[in-house]
């Protein structure tokens, strides 16, 4: 008898291995009964008994991955938002502060400005945020007075002019004066000196009688030379009541008038 060589697996996966080195491509196993090897001449066949396969081997299936789906372009996108900060000086004027000071060396009811003022500059630090080149936000984070306000001076006489008679032969007169009366009331508006009008005021020609002077008027009493007006010229004094009808009891009539002395 004759005995068949026998060729133990692992030398015919060998062999196997070394056929596929040599046709150029990779033996492929297959779990049934064969195989292909993929050379440059084309496809061959390989036939392994299933019964020979090793259990640990595992047989290698290839996969191909699907292709990427890929984002549309057309998919809007956002803006990048460009932040950018800026410092700045501002300078502020401050206004200056009054002082007022009572005084008897101006007539009852009249204020001199004695001292005048000066604005101050208060300087800022301003920090401004800016996104994509607009002002999105600011805000002072220093600030401080760069040149200190002058304060203005006022001096004031506040005390009240009254109407009362007086003895003329006790007057210290310096000048007397025979003029046209007339008068008037509340206008809304304040008097060539600046301060409402109120009775103990009078209207003058600023030519015959200074502003601010002292006078005493026959029937109206002590009273403050203080406004003007278009229609009071030289000889002529307008005297104010607070009420209508006692401008029209006092109508239109002659009087004397007398500049008192250390006005």
């Amino acid at each position: 008898m004759y005995s068949l060589p026998i060729t133990p697996f692992a030398d015919y996966w060998r062999q196997t291995r070394l056929w596929s080195s040599y046709l150029g491509g990779t033996a492929v196993l297959v779990a049934g009964t064969s195989g292909l090897a993929n050379s440059s001449l084309g496809q061959i066949p390989l036939t392994f008994p299933t019964s020979m396969l090793p259990k640990s081997e595992t047989l290698a299936v290839p996969y191909v991955l699907p292709p990427l789906e890929q984002e549309s372009t057309n998919a809007p996108l956002n803006p990048v938002e460009r932040i950018t900060t800026e410092i700045r000086l501002e300078d502020v004027p401050v206004n200056a502060p009054t002082e007022f000071r009572e005084t008897n060396e101006i007539p009852p009811g009249m204020s001199r400005i004695l001292e005048e003022g000066q604005k101050g500059i208060q300087r800022r630090v301003v920090k401004s945020i800016l996104v994509n080149g607009e002002v999105n936000e600011e805000y002072v984070v220093n600030e401080f007075i760069l040149n200190a306000p002058k304060k203005r001076v006022v001096i004031r006489n506040t005390k009240p002019v009254s109407g009362e008679q007086a003895d003329i032969s006790k007057l210290e007169i310096s000048r007397s004066f025979v003029m046209e009366a007339t008068a008037y009331t509340y206008t809304g508006n304040r008097t060539a000196t600046g301060v409402y009008p109120r009775e103990g005021l009078i209207a003058v020609d600023p030519k015959v009688i200074p502003l601010g002077s002292k006078v005493y008027v026959e029937g109206y009493g002590y009273a403050i030379a203080a406004d003007t007006g278009g229609a009071i010229k030289g000889q002529k004094v307008d005297v104010f009541f607070s009420s209508l009808n006692r401008c029209l009891e006092w109508g239109r009539r002659p009087v004397q008038v007398f500049l008192l002395q250390n006005n």
